[in-house]
Formats: C-alpha cells, structure tokens, sequence
C-alpha cells in the first residue's frame, strides 16, 4: 500500500467562507459544554471550513470575538448559524444586530441562517428522547396526556411554532388522548397551567402524564421543568409521571445546523456542494 495517497474529503463550502455558530449563552457549565460539542460536529461535517463558536449573551466566547477568529482564518463571508429552536425574539431581532455589529469594520459579509425550527433531523431528534422515556417507563396507557413545553418568548407565534413542531413528532408516533402546551416564561399558557390541566382531578380516565421539555441544552430553564414535574407529583402521586430528557448535543442537531447553513449559503449566492454528492 505504499505510495497511496487519500484525497482529503470536499470542502462544502468555498474559499473564504466561514461558520459562525451562534449559542444563546448559559451559565451552567454543562450547557456550555453541549453547545460546544454541537461546534466541534458542525466543524467535523464541513472539512476544511472554518467554524467557531460566539455566544449571544452570559458566558464567552462572544459573537464579536468568534468573528475575529474567522477574520483571522481569512474569511471574508460568515454564514452565522443560530442554535436556537424556533423563530422569536432571539432570531428575529438579538442575533442580527449582534452579528451586524460584529460585522461592522471589519469588511466582512454575513447572512443569517434560519433556526433550527421543524428540520426533520430535529423532529426524529425529538420522537427518539420521547420514545427513550416511554420505554424506560415501561406500559403506556391508553389514557396519557402528554405536555410539551417551551422556553416561551413574547413572540405571539412562538405557541404556534411549538404546535406546529409537536405535531411533526407525532406523526409517525403512538397517539395522545391529550396534548397540552406550557411556556416557562414569557408566555401562555405557563408551564404550571399546564401541569394542573394535565393533573386535573376533573379530567377523567388521565392515569400517565409525559412532560416533554423542548429544549436543547442544560440550564436554569430545565431546572424549573423539573420542579414543576414535582410540583404536580406532589399533587397528584397517583399518576405516573414522566420526563423526556432534554435534545442535548446529539449529531442530529449539528446535522440540522450544517443543512440550514448550507440553505443560507445557497441563498445568497455561496458556492456550495451537495453533501449526498461530496
């Protein structure tokens, strides 16, 4: 075998572009530790393209010094990849400026990739953690009621984002008498609604509760999901309470994050390379 040389794998993109994935920022160390796992497989999924990681906000890096990283590399177009579930406040207003701050003087061009959202990849991301948590709780009965929660946002779509999205993991899934939605913050119904209308003596036959978590990564947010989960066993310790782990830094979302990269890339004109065809 001496003498042979491997070719090394396609660049997804073209010379002088670069990733910029964009965390929301935690202060649990975990949750740190996630987002840069994800980083690290977005990179190890475009070879040969520069990729960094920015936070919006708590912990560092920032997104100003993740692009000097880039501009270092010799990027002179950035494809910011926002690790964030759905289209609110965050996608919508707090990134963009931040990156077009970011952006300024420093002659570079940045576009914006879409979040995360209804990706396939996210939607068999989140039927596996909830089929994971069905099996380890053995018989599902007929009368369950399953919650599914988001981080909530001012957004008026965010409701409609979570619906949309829980509908896509149950399309292929075991049917639920009940489905019901709470935000932690920021909008309603609030997580603690949702637990007393899924515990509610009244409501007839509810022998199971299953509390999904919409969420990517540990931190203060999951936290207060398991005391509400608490809080409503404490009340109701006749039901079967179950709690679908969080999504976590599982390849699937870094396979969502690089698709919706190479989206943008191909949207505002980026030389891409179909990575069925690499």
């Amino acid at each position: 075998m001496m003498g042979l040389e491997l070719s090394p794998p396609p660049k997804l993109l073209a010379d002088g572009v670069g990733v910029l994935v964009v965390g929301h920022g935690t202060a649990d160390p975990v949750g740190v530790s996630e987002t840069r796992q994800v980083t690290r497989d977005v990179a190890r999924m475009l070879p040969g393209v520069p990729v960094t990681l920015g936070f919006l906000e708590v912990c560092g890096p920032t997104i100003s010094e993740a692009m000097d990283v880039l501009v270092d590399a010799g990027c002179r177009e950035v494809i910011a990849a926002p690790l964030l579930l759905f289209e609110a406040g965050h996608a919508k207003r707090d990134v963009p400026e931040a990156i077009r701050e970011a952006a300024r003087d420093r002659r570079i061009r940045v576009s914006q990739a879409d979040p995360l959202g209804c990706h396939p990849d996210m939607v068999a991301l989140a039927r596996q953690r909830r089929g994971e948590a069905l099996a380890a709780a053995g018989t599902l009965p007929p009368e369950t009621t399953l919650v599914m929660v988001g981080r909530g946002s001012s957004d008026p779509a965010a409701l409609d984002q979570l619906v949309r999205f829980t509908k896509a993991t149950l399309a292929q899934a075991p049917a639920f008498p009940r489905v019901l939605y709470g935000f932690v913050a920021a909008a309603r119904p609030t997580l603690t609604e949702a637990i007393d209308e899924a515990s509610d003596p009244a409501a007839a036959g509810v022998r199971m509760v299953i509390v999904q978590p919409h969420l990517l990564f540990r931190g203060h947010v999951e936290e207060q999901v398991a005391a509400a989960i608490d809080a409503g066993r404490a009340k109701r310790p006749d039901l079967a309470w179950v709690r679908v782990a969080r999504l976590g830094a599982d390849p699937l979302v870094a396979k969502a994050l690089v698709a919706r990269t190479l989206d943008q890339a191909a949207e505002v004109g980026v030389k891409t390379v179909s990575p069925n065809t690499a």
